[in-house]
């Protein structure tokens, strides 16, 4: 049983709201409400308003639960079972011989991808912004990039490209990640020598290098984001001031390929010697392909730019080791 101290300590480090919960384990709240009043599968706290609020381990029971249930079991069959129980249900075919695969199967972030695409079909401004926020509570801010914004991000731009979803749609989704990842990185403040992050000169994709800005501070490098469609002179100049550890450029349209090649040849030139240069985006393999000398660290997935971070990040604030990065990874 709980303590009135323990509730407040849960309350504070380790608890989600109904709203949250119900995303998480692909439960209705009114569902979630029932299963907790009349079979007690849950005791959640209240919150300081008087919130149902829902522990790490009440949400592994109610999906566990789930799982069962929606293998064809009753829950008040099922409820009063204890969690190495019901994992060796949930392992069990389901009962008509169908399987074990269940809507209930999903992981949080496929669930959260799944419903945020449902409301951004309807235009559901409110829906999308209190889904993703959900999403980063419940996932943390790196989950989120990788299970949430980044598959979320692919399927729109598939639905878009098969004329499934309009520009429009693809539009309000770029506009309110562009906020919330904006968000999350001005919530963090590190020092040191910098990750600088910018787009060259024609390049106006974005998503991507707020992407990276969120999990360079979360690997706990420092970050300058300067943006969009920046020419070299600035860029270089910028990197200079801050001591850039690294200057990391996002390409991704192939029609602004030659221009990008000219920029990025520019910003090579007068980079100081010990700035690391890194690419990255769709075009990335191109553009470095066709900058002679190019000699930075091409990076084609977000894994790949994770393995830089941290590395740059062991490294300490000052040191770098731009020799063997490049030898592993330069075109």
């Amino acid at each position: 049983m709980r303590t009135s101290r323990q509730s407040n300590e849960l309350a504070t480090h380790d608890a989600f709201p109904l709203r949250t919960v119900a995303a998480m384990t692909g439960l209705t709240p009114d569902l979630i409400r029932a299963w907790e009043k009349r079979h007690a599968v849950v005791a959640p706290i209240r919150g300081a308003r008087g919130a149902r609020l829902y522990t790490s381990a009440d949400i592994a029971h109610l999906r566990l639960l789930a799982r069962v249930v929606g293998a064809g079991r009753a829950i008040g069959d099922v409820a009063a079972l204890s969690r190495a129980e019901l994992e060796k249900l949930a392992a069990q075919p389901r009962p008509d011989g169908q399987g074990t695969e269940s809507p209930y199967a999903r992981s949080p972030g496929e669930d959260f991808v799944a419903r945020i695409s449902d409301r951004l079909e309807r235009f559901d401004v409110s829906a999308v912004v209190g889904l993703l926020g959900d999403a980063v509570v419940g996932l943390g801010a790196r989950n989120f990039v990788h299970e949430v914004a980044l598959p979320l991000v692919r399927l729109v731009g598939r639905r878009w490209a098969d004329g499934e979803l309009s520009i429009a749609e693809e539009h309000l989704l770029s506009g309110v990640l562009r906020n919330l990842l904006a968000g999350l990185m001005q919530s963090r403040r590190v020092t040191g020598r910098p990750v600088l992050l910018a787009t060259p000169v024609g390049e106006r994709h974005e998503i991507g290098l707020l992407m990276v800005a969120v999990l360079a501070l979360d690997a706990g490098a420092n970050v300058v984001y300067l943006g969009v469609d920046l020419p070299a002179a600035e860029i270089v100049t910028a990197a200079t001031q801050t001591r850039a550890r690294v200057v990391g450029l996002s390409v991704v349209a192939s029609k602004n390929r030659t221009r990008a090649m000219g920029e990025i040849t520019a910003i090579r030139a007068a980079l100081p010697a010990d700035s690391e240069l890194w690419l990255g985006g769709a075009d990335a393999k191109n553009v470095a392909a066709g900058v002679e000398s190019f000699g930075g660290v091409v990076l084609d997935s977000l894994p790949a730019t994770e393995t830089e971070l941290t590395r740059i990040a062991a490294r300490g604030p000052a040191a770098t080791d731009f020799g063997a990065a490049a030898k592993k990874h330069s075109t």
